[in-house]
């Protein structure tokens, strides 16, 4: 298998990123050791951390993710892989992207939305590839993390409905071990042990200049581009549920980095109406759409897709994270 550490480590990023500044070190021959070690005999399948791939088991989005578990070959033909990866969102109606921010400013103006609080609920998918033992696990994921400085964290990973029905499940790809429902993971972080830069633990209302720090301690510096930047709102969301001003302002923070393209509307991973913005990242094989709900104005998901294949890994949808869901 010939794949770069540096394609390792986006692909991994693309489904759940992490802040550069803690995790610099931490690539993927490092992945691989901590993955040998990880999923050890002694630890039961059913029980185990589920851990990805900037563990320090210490970040609120280490255990961020799982629903349904499938595990299959690296080697897989590309047909097969391509299988295994979610159909993109098809977007139609594409409006000026002043039209849209508008939009999404008076319905983020309506009262009744959330404050902000230290608990994140999830929907997640992305490739998880688990080196040491040559398999590839697709896994969408719902989880819920919790955290404070006094508390440490808390995170419950639980499975959700299978991609497949036993009668379309693609050759050679097991089926879950889990039901619907059932607790995967339940992991918590001791105060002491609980890892994230000042900036984000720190972020209290809806000031620029604050959450333009707390975007920098996650890897996006003032000039960064909106591709950059993105991947830090992906990752700040997931430490904090944000409040509607604060939205507002994430938004006009990525227009104002330029590059952003209305794809138009669709309908996300979970059926809601949500308008897609894709972002610039010039020189990269990946492309990251932001969607943004149609109902409240609010930032509800992320999508990652590759524009071209890479070795087992087919062109296609890598990964997508869900935000706003109702309380499990």
């Amino acid at each position: 298998m010939s794949i770069s550490d540096d394609d390792l480590d986006r692909l991994f990023r693309a489904a759940n990123p992490a802040p550069p500044e803690e995790f610099a070190s931490l690539r993927a021959k490092d992945i691989s050791l901590r993955e040998n070690i990880i999923r050890g005999t002694a630890t039961p399948a059913r029980t185990r951390r589920r851990s990805w791939a900037w563990a320090g088991a210490t970040t609120a989005v280490a255990s961020l993710v799982v629903v349904t578990i499938v595990v299959v070959s690296v080697l897989l033909p590309s047909q097969q892989a391509l299988a295994l990866t979610p159909p993109p969102l098809v977007y139609s109606n594409a409006q000026p992207l002043a039209e849209v921010v508008d939009d999404a400013r008076d319905a983020l103006a309506r009262p009744g939305g959330p404050d902000q609080e230290s608990r994140v609920e999830t929907l997640s998918w992305g490739w998880n590839i688990d080196m040491a033992e040559q398999s590839v696990e697709v896994v969408p994921q719902y989880a819920t993390f919790t955290w404070s400085p006094e508390a440490g964290s808390s995170s419950v990973v639980v499975a959700g409905e299978s991609l497949w029905d036993d009668d379309d499940r693609p050759e050679g790809v097991a089926d879950s071990p889990y039901e619907p429902g059932q607790v995967i993971s339940e992991v918590s972080t001791p105060p002491g042990e609980f890892i994230a830069p000042p900036a984000v633990l720190e972020l209290d209302g809806a000031d620029r200049p604050q959450l333009a720090a707390a975007l920098e301690s996650l890897g996006a510096p003032a000039n960064a581009s909106s591709g950059q930047l993105l991947v830090a709102i992906g990752q700040l969301l997931s430490f904090w549920t944000l409040t509607d001003a604060q939205h507002g302002l994430l938004i006009d923070m990525l227009v104002d980095a330029g590059g952003v393209t209305v794809l138009g509307e669709t309908r996300d991973r979970e059926g809601r109406p949500v308008v897609g913005l894709r972002v610039s990242d010039d020189g990269s094989p990946y492309r990251d759409t932001v969607l943004i709900s149609m109902a409240t104005g609010r930032i509800v998901g992320v999508e990652n897709e590759r524009t071209e294949p890479l070795d087992f890994i087919p062109a296609g949808v890598v990964g997508y994270t869900l935000w706003d869901l109702p309380r499990r």
